[in-house]
């Protein structure tokens, strides 16, 4: 169908950044190395629209290797019965000259949870391949409680050593998809759930 569009995140250029409280009154910041997704834009209806993220888990770097190893244990995200996450919308909210808010359903760590992302369009371009490409802004909050991730420990000065929510904080390049067969039913198009182009997408 004409007005569907096709976009794949070029994870090699995109940039998937967490940070959450520790011990208090400092942060941890961190990513995951390994992802990708894709959008079916719907320029008629664009409530219509769908977005598909998934993370390998095991790609997580906070900058520590030995706190790494802890996360991905099964202290925490047990990467070995959960390696992956992934984010499916259920609906697309835009308004003119305000970001999208995207609300879907969160996996992770065997857990189903709905969550919303605000997206955010930052420019468009052309490549020298002649591949339109386009940056969006994702911001959004994760209660790891609510996922089961409730490993932490009580301060003696109080409070705890890890907080709950997780701000995630993404910069997501994608590039148009050359133009294909769309699913005959808009309200569920055809994902490719291993989606993704770049270094950082083609290492699942």
């Amino acid at each position: 169908m004409e007005n569907l569009e096709h976009w794949l995140i070029d994870a090699g250029h995109s940039s998937f950044r967490f940070t959450l409280r520790h011990l208090v009154i400092h942060e941890i910041q961190g990513g995951f190395s390994r992802w990708g997704g894709d959008l079916i834009f719907d320029r008629t209806e664009p409530y219509l629209s769908r977005v598909l993220v998934w993370v390998d888990l095991a790609s997580i770097d906070t900058g520590d290797a030995e706190r790494d190893a802890q996360v991905r244990s099964p202290e925490f995200l047990d990467v070995q019965r959960f390696p992956r996450a992934e984010f499916r919308s259920t609906h697309v909210s835009v308004r003119d000259h305000e970001p999208a808010v995207v609300s879907g359903r969160l996996t992770l760590h065997g857990v189903a949870h709905d969550v919303q992302l605000t997206i955010e369009s930052q420019r468009n371009s052309t490549d020298a391949d002649g591949r339109i490409r386009a940056v969006y802004t994702i911001t959004g909050k994760v209660d790891r409680q609510a996922f089961g991730l409730r490993w932490n420990q009580d301060l003696d000065a109080g409070g705890v050593v890890v907080g709950d929510d997780v701000r995630l904080q993404v910069e997501a390049a994608l590039v148009r998809a050359p133009a294909r067969a769309a699913s005959p039913d808009k309200h569920a198009p055809d994902f490719d759930a291993d989606a993704g182009v770049g270094p950082a997408a083609s290492g699942r």
